[in-house]
């Protein structure tokens, strides 16, 4: 009977085992046979390297950092934070200084001509490291959905939800009654600033790809992108607040006088009545 048992475990760790270096290989193939050199960090998802000999932009997939320049969007609260972090960890934490190994989805350009990339380092702890899963993890980086570069998005919400159980990055304020505002007391100091805005739900549609939830004053309107909503949203309705008095957390920005918060997840919502 027990030469039987040390049988069975034996056959147990050999299929383990087995099942470990299969996947492994398969990872191997996909994006280790090559390194680019890193010739500039430009922001928390934003990296420049060299690829097929010119340097190139590369965009990583699935994540929008804070900004650190203001443009179509203003300077995040959490913008240079996330910029050092990157920094950090390509520079500083990596075993081959500066170099990145990079993985791709099928369309490998975006619209802006950057490369698109799921981004790795080789830490000094001998492990591959998942750059991109790393700065959501910390809560540096929000999920960005697209249908077409899903390929880790499992590990994305599994990292966004860490960041947000943990308090990390940009939910650290999540418990701050000083971060909470009302929409007619919002001013264009708080553009770039996270908070929790608390006002009454006017309307609620859809445009696009787009969600849109309207205040009752007109001072401010929340956003929600179809994608996130499929992946986040699984006990909420967002239609069941209508006329509810809720507050949203997420980074403030402003669009033809409006505010506007670009929210990710049910769990940056609250029904106050």
């Amino acid at each position: 009977m027990l030469k039987k048992l040390y049988i069975f475990v034996g056959i147990l760790i050999s299929l383990l085992l087995i099942t470990s270096c299969s996947k492994q290989t398969q990872i191997n193939k996909s994006y280790i046979e090559k390194n680019y050199y890193v010739s500039k960090v430009i922001d928390g998802d934003t990296i420049k390297v060299y690829y097929d000999g010119d340097e190139t932009s590369v965009r990583l997939i699935g994540i929008d950092t804070p900004e650190t320049h203001s443009g179509d969007k203003p300077i995040g609260e959490l913008g240079d934070t996330a910029y050092w972090f990157v920094r950090n960890k390509i520079y500083s934490e990596n075993s081959k200084k500066s170099y990145v190994y990079m993985e791709f989805d099928s369309n490998s350009y975006g619209n802006y001509g950057r490369l698109l990339a799921y981004v790795y380092y080789k830490g000094k702890d001998g492990k591959m490291h998942f750059l991109n899963e790393e700065i959501i993890k910390n809560g540096l980086a929000r999920p960005l959905f697209y249908s077409d570069t899903s390929k880790h998005k499992n590990e994305f919400i599994e990292a966004y939800k860490y960041a947000y159980e943990n308090r990390k990055g940009i939910f650290q304020f999540f418990d701050d009654d000083n971060r909470k505002i009302y929409e007619n007391d919002l001013s264009d100091s708080d553009i770039g600033k996270i908070r929790w805005v608390r006002f009454k739900v006017k309307s609620i549609s859809r445009s696009g790809s787009f969600y849109h939830i309207y205040s009752e004053n007109n001072k401010v309107y929340i956003t929600i992108r179809c994608d996130e909503y499929k992946a986040f949203f699984k006990n909420l309705n967002i239609y069941d607040l209508d006329n509810k008095e809720i507050e949203v957390y997420g980074e403030v920005w402003k669009d033809n006088g409006i505010y506007e918060i670009l929210a990710r997840s049910e769990f940056e919502f609250k029904v106050i009545k």
